[in-house]
């Protein structure tokens, strides 16, 4: 009995030290809601957050996926335009090709009639090669002023329509002695213009080349030179 009322004056001189009243079933009760409360609020709470960052993750995995698509379908879409870029410039590079054949510019009888007008009498022709863009020309000249012969038909090369400008250089000279007769060969190595059609026909009507006049004007009509 002492025991008993020792414990109850220690918790009564305890609770007038601290200033607390005593807690009551109620009280108790009173608590435990609100315990149970704020759990389900903050269990809630926890699954709304949850669930929102569910619903955004789910959101950028389709995002994703949707952009993954999208990259295949541009891929996709550049190897087709750089495939039709390339058959495109090869068909160009074949047309170029067939339209400067057709207008003469690099035809033998195109270069003979030019060179006709402008080859001096002194020079003579062994060959005319043409090998794509480029032109290689083999000639003799007459000594002793085969060097002033062969510069002033390589200026005369020089200003061809013809010819690209300040492509003509002479490669090789070396002497050569025929039936007594001291000769200068020499090697010009140049590279073919690609004159206007306006310019094509000017030169072609000048030269008396009917022909390749007629070829000049329908590929202008069609479009397949400028």
């Amino acid at each position: 009995m002492t025991n008993q009322k020792f414990k109850l004056d220690l918790l009564s001189n305890r609770r007038k030290e601290f200033n607390s009243k005593k807690v009551t079933y109620s009280q108790i009760k009173k608590q435990k809601k609100r315990g149970y409360l704020y759990g389900l609020i903050v269990s809630c709470s926890g699954f709304l957050i949850c669930s929102l960052a569910l619903f955004h993750t789910y959101q950028r995995i389709k995002y994703k996926e949707k952009l993954e698509i999208e990259a295949f379908e541009y891929q996709s879409l550049k190897s087709i335009y750089q495939e039709n870029i390339k058959r495109l410039r090869t068909t160009y590079q074949l047309n170029n090709q067939i339209a400067q054949g057709i207008v003469g510019i690099r035809s033998g009888s195109a270069l003979l009639l030019e060179f006709r007008k402008i080859i001096p009498t002194s020079i003579q022709l062994n060959s005319i090669e043409a090998k794509g863009l480029d032109l290689v020309i083999n000639g003799v000249a007459n000594q002793p002023y085969a060097l002033d012969s062969i510069n002033s038909f390589k200026l005369l090369m020089s200003n061809s329509f013809l010819v690209k400008n300040e492509s003509v250089f002479l490669s090789r000279a070396w002497e050569v002695k025929k039936d007594k007769i001291n000769l200068l060969n020499f090697k010009f190595n140049s590279s073919f213009s690609k004159p206007s059609s306006k310019l094509l026909k000017d030169n072609y009507e000048r030269l008396g080349s009917i022909g390749l006049l007629k070829r000049v004007n329908l590929l202008k009509e069609e479009g397949l030179i400028k």
